[in-house]
């Protein structure tokens, strides 16, 4: 498996791509927010970073991702009317030729600013299904995911436009809570989020697996205000309780846009990022 579709897989939302604007005549969706539709252009307002690490994005005249492309792995997204027992109104396909038994497809039901708010994840192996349910403020930011895998629901809070607390609720009774900052001892002010960056796995410990990748096809809602500078964690699993922090390191360029990224004291699985 290429490492954009393992990752993503794997539930990390840090993921290799390298954007790409090319047309695609074949996609006749009506262009612009506000309408149902997406666009990248009203969450990223610097544009799409170069890359993140590697696969290549391509996006139509209407500002919308259609295509990521992974070596052999190829997620494309769709726009229109699509029928599964209910309408839906995108559809993004993931494959993958080295393990066919991860491709799926996913349909989304949008709401009037073009974020998902239902979505609908269908295995090819084995026909399996799961659920996604998403709420947003009236900022368009996310503040809420249930997900059928896991009975997993995450209720997020936001403080002047920075995500706060994020508190994850298991079917299984286990409950964690996560609390941000947004200062630390090598960062002391604020770094505002100029490329519109949001990881949900990595920065914000939100079990997105696959459906992190809509974020970048602008369906996710909007950013935080503000980069994350670490967490503390006080969760119970297991009828046991445990707290834990981590900090979160960043690079960037001239232009304070972000070019790397890790958490801990080691960055040999940091995040790349590139700029136009």
């Amino acid at each position: 498996m290429n490492k954009f579709f393992g990752l993503t897989s794997l539930g990390l939302a840090a993921f290799a791509l390298t954007f790409t604007a090319c047309s695609d005549d074949d996609d006749d969706t009506p262009n612009g927010s506000g309408n149902g539709q997406p666009s990248v252009d009203e969450v990223f307002t610097q544009g799409l970073p170069a890359s993140i690490d590697g696969a290549t994005f391509t996006t139509n005249d209407k500002g919308q991702v259609t295509k990521i492309t992974d070596g052999s792995d190829v997620v494309t997204f769709e726009y229109g009317k699509f029928s599964r027992a209910t309408e839906f109104n995108a559809l993004m396909k993931m494959r993958s030729t080295e393990y066919p038994e991860d491709s799926c497809d996913v349909y989304m039901q949008l709401n009037g600013n073009g974020y998902v708010t239902y979505a609908l994840q269908v295995y090819f192996e084995d026909g399996e299904e799961d659920t996604w349910k998403f709420e947003y403020n009236g900022d368009g930011q996310l503040t809420r995911l249930q997900r059928s895998e896991g009975g997993d629901e995450f209720k997020i809070t936001y403080a002047n436009g920075d995500i706060a607390k994020v508190i994850q609720d298991e079917e299984d009774g286990d409950h964690r809570e996560y609390t941000f900052a947004y200062t630390n001892n090598e960062f002391k002010s604020t770094v505002a989020n100029k490329g519109n960056i949001m990881l949900f796995d990595d920065f914000f410990r939100i079990d997105m697996d696959e459906m992190g990748i809509v974020y970048f096809a602008g369906m996710l809602g909007k950013s935080t205000k503000n980069l994350p500078m670490g967490y503390s964690e006080k969760s119970t699993e297991g009828g046991s309780d445990y707290t834990y922090s981590e900090t979160y390191h960043w690079t960037f360029n001239a232009n304070n846009l972000p070019t790397k990224f890790w958490e801990g004291d080691y960055d040999y699985d940091a995040v790349s990022f590139t700029w136009k």
